[in-house]
């Protein structure tokens, strides 16, 4: 049993710990304490495997009033203004960390942390052993803050790939005027997620995090 003051899930690995995150979670962004966040649910019952919608990104700085005019363009256009993310836990969390994408719609490339296949690449999410790598006293909330943050506030540099265009990085936008798809709102599909996420971690294997 969790001591007084500790996260309910304190002490718990797989199954009953997701089902613990998530349960809480869910009570926070009912009540309004996560007020980007909403729509949270598990995709066909799988406890594994997250879906939620991301909008309402904070007005009071530069980045966060272009991705929402971003999004209020889309929905004119398309009829969708907010991100969907998912997010699939292995089986071994909380020892290795989760893998989070964006499913919709289709990003800047290299812009917020989102790959050119969709999936989200910071630091914290991957086990690199680096200094800010993953670390199984993360959890869901905490890292969809840090990765709230950084959509918004990241450094703006060229991104040089092995194997890719490369592109200029910053603060999230969509690619509503399709650049690199030519529909915005093709999902991106989990095998383009993960082979960028894997690029991006060899990417920053040879340079380092910045």
């Amino acid at each position: 049993m969790a001591r007084a003051g500790a996260p309910a899930w304190q002490g718990m690995t797989g199954a009953r710990r997701i089902q613990a995150e998530f349960k809480h979670v869910k009570q926070q962004i009912d009540a309004g304490q996560l007020p980007q966040i909403f729509g949270i649910f598990m995709v066909s019952d799988d406890l594994y495997k997250w879906r939620f919608k991301l909008k309402n990104f904070d007005n009071d700085c530069q980045p966060g009033r272009d991705l929402n005019a971003d999004l209020a363009q889309l929905f004119r256009k398309k009829g969708q203004n907010h991100l969907v993310m998912e997010i699939q836990f292995p089986q071994s969390y909380p020892s290795d960390p989760f893998f989070l994408r964006v499913i919709s719609p289709r990003c800047v490339w290299y812009t917020g942390h989102v790959t050119a296949g969709g999936s989200v690449c910071i630091e914290a999410l991957t086990q690199s052993g680096s200094m800010g790598s993953w670390s199984s006293q993360y959890n869901v909330e905490s890292m969809l803050m840090v990765v709230l943050n950084n959509m918004l506030h990241c450094e703006s540099y060229y991104v040089k790939t092995a194997s890719g265009p490369g592109g200029q990085s910053g603060p999230l936008r969509i690619d509503l005027n399709g650049a690199y798809h030519h529909d915005v709102m093709a999902e991106y599909t989990e095998a383009e997620a993960r082979s960028a996420f894997s690029r991006m971690q060899s990417h920053h294997k040879a340079n380092g995090w910045r």
